[in-house]
């Protein structure tokens, strides 16, 4: 699972939430709990209950992370944001307080773990050009 990996979201929501999320965006379409259920079971996941998964889904509802719409008498669920948006957002709300308030510890912890490799230096300076470039135009 994506949190057992550290992919996961688990430093903006709890680590349930952050899996049933990435089950959700792997899923790709509108889905029951069942169906995350059965997905979280074929992926070899922990045993958790149909009633945790239902009231982990509802919160992630109220938090705004899934839309939910009714289909008979169960409801299903998609996420509300691309993984990709909602991973920008998500670093942004955990940076962005940094920059404001720590840019020099910031930048200086950013270069120590950089410094050693060169693919990331290079992804970030390809990044900052394409920024740069965009912004320009």
């Amino acid at each position: 699972m994506a949190s057992r990996t550290g992919a996961g979201f688990d430093f903006v929501v709890g680590p349930l939430e952050s899996e049933i999320l990435e089950v959700a965006w792997a899923l790709g379409r509108w889905a029951s709990v069942g169906d995350v259920l059965e997905e979280r079971e074929r992926r070899g996941a922990s045993t958790v209950t149909y009633s945790t998964i239902k009231n982990v889904m509802a919160n992630l509802h109220e938090k705004g992370h899934l839309r939910k719409r009714p289909a008979g008498k169960q409801n299903e669920f998609i996420p509300a944001l691309s993984r990709e948006e909602f991973a920008r957002r998500a670093v942004g709300r955990v940076v962005d307080p940094l920059l404001r308030n720590h840019r020099h510890p910031l930048f200086a912890h950013l270069v120590d773990e950089l410094l050693d490799d060169e693919q990331a230096i290079a992804e970030f300076e390809a990044l900052i050009a394409e920024r740069r470039k965009a912004k320009a135009t």
